[in-house]
């Protein structure tokens, strides 16, 4: 069998790639279990692809070449180094699609045979700790950049192995955000004054209209001294993280935790339940949660803002800001323990969310679509409501497609700002600044 590698063993002979996938599987299988720091410090990595390769009676010159395999990303390494790329399709071995500032393409570049390409993924899989094989076909997982993977293998995926990356790359101040046109510059003001408020945020969207993004600026706004929990599958995020490139930038006081998953043998998994109970007992001053996608996000993510760990953050799929209370409501419906089984509960729960900032993409291009208020009559049977505080008015496109219009506000008074703590977490002068952005001075 042919191989990209030819290797000297003694005699002059060709490695077959049977061989070389035995150095990559105990490569794997030794770092997890010995020597961790092998899949992150490419030093503490050469030196174990040494020892097993000498072990074995293999010529050291394949080291070299392991490494590129193991910690490279093939046909995909131009794309994971572009910062602008933010989400890489796999659909098959010859077709490589992305998104570059909000826009598609197709790569140049593909993977040469079937073979190739699902060899890749189960790399990629092993390099995080995760296995991919003909029993579990289909695996997401956190790579070691902080993106978020997708394999499905080949059988499953009827056309072949197919790969989904979403990109992680760095974080975004709401100054940058505003550059790149996803709010007006004049905004960064009011979304300060959100999150020092403490108010209880929902940030709202379809799949890829930036609300990680944006929630993450909003974080690098709260006070140094407060304690942020995330608690997010896969955690992704990087809030809390020096960027070496980046002094200036706020660096909060933040903990992280992810959930895990049972073991072969069906031990040690650790779950989102346990997870969030024991977190709202060590006394944080935020719960962020990166995504309410099903019972049990939701109700935790619920349960802290009304257990007044106020000024906690969370995002989720909606079609529109209105969807967002009946989305919670249809979520908290199907948690486990019934808590939520009746409507009242459900409205009363979801009445302690005050703000929804609803994002999406004209064209290609992220925007701040809506900023509502979460109302509540004091009325058994009420439903929360959703009332536009903001709107962006569509005036047709520019150049490029670049949408026209701007965020107006409707005239509608929030009532959150009449809430004790937003008096105690601001001055006079900021709560009637914050009073006048939407006209209610």
């Amino acid at each position: 069998m042919s191989s990209m590698y030819a290797i000297k063993m003694g005699n002059p002979i060709q490695q077959t790639e049977a061989d070389l996938e035995k150095v990559r599987e105990m490569f794997f299988a030794r770092a997890w279990s010995k020597n961790p720091d092998a899949l992150t410090n490419r030093d503490e990595a050469r030196r174990l692809l040494k020892d097993i390769i000498v072990e074995i009676g293999g010529s050291l010159s394949l080291v070299d070449a392991l490494l590129r395999d193991i910690y490279g990303f093939g046909p995909l390494s131009e794309l994971m180094d572009d910062p602008d790329v933010s989400d890489i399709w796999v659909d098959d071995y010859k077709s490589i699609w992305y998104e570059k500032d909000g826009k598609l393409f197709e790569w140049h570049k593909t993977f040469m045979s079937e073979e190739h390409l699902k060899k890749f993924a189960v790399r990629l899989a092993a390099s995080t700790g995760r296995k991919v094989d003909e029993a579990r076909p289909i695996e997401d997982f956190r790579l070691l950049d902080g993106s978020r993977a997708v394999v499905f293998l080949s059988g499953v995926s009827v056309r072949g192995t197919s790969l989904v990356i979403r990109k992680f790359t760095r974080l975004f101040t709401l100054e940058e955000l505003a550059e790149r046109k996803l709010f007006p510059v004049w905004m960064i003001r009011l979304f300060h004054y959100m999150v020092k408020a403490r108010s209880n945020i929902f940030v709202a969207g379809a799949f890829g209209s930036g609300k990680n993004t944006l929630m993450n600026a909003l974080l690098l706004r709260v006070n140094r001294s407060e304690r942020l929990v995330f608690i997010e599958d896969p955690a992704e995020t990087k809030v809390g993280l020096p960027d070496p490139d980046r002094p200036d930038l706020p660096i909060p006081r933040s903990v992280v935790f992810e959930p895990r998953k049972a073991g072969v043998e069906g031990e040690g998994e650790v779950s989102m339940d346990l997870i969030f109970e024991k977190v709202l007992r060590s006394k944080p001053s935020r719960v962020i949660c990166s995504e309410c996608r099903d019972g049990t996000t939701a109700y935790w993510v619920l349960q802290a803002m009304n257990l007044g760990i106020s000024g906690s953050l969370s995002s989720l799929h909606a079609e529109a800001p209105e969807e967002v209370p009946l989305r919670l409501a249809d979520m908290l419906a199907t948690y486990r323990t019934g808590a939520y089984s009746s409507f009242s509960s459900r409205a009363g729960a979801i009445a302690a969310a005050e703000l929804i900032i609803y994002l999406g993409q004209i064209n290609g291009h992220r925007r701040v679509l809506d900023i509502c208020e979460i109302r509540r009559e004091n009325k058994p049977d009420a439903f929360p409501e959703v009332v536009p505080l903001y709107s962006f008015e569509y005036k047709g496109d520019g150049e490029d497609g670049e949408p026209l219009g701007e965020l107006k506000p409707t005239g509608e008074i929030p009532k959150f700002l009449d809430k004790r703590k937003v008096d105690m977490s601001l001055s006079p002068e900021e709560l009637e600044e914050m009073r006048r952005f939407f006209n209610a001075s």
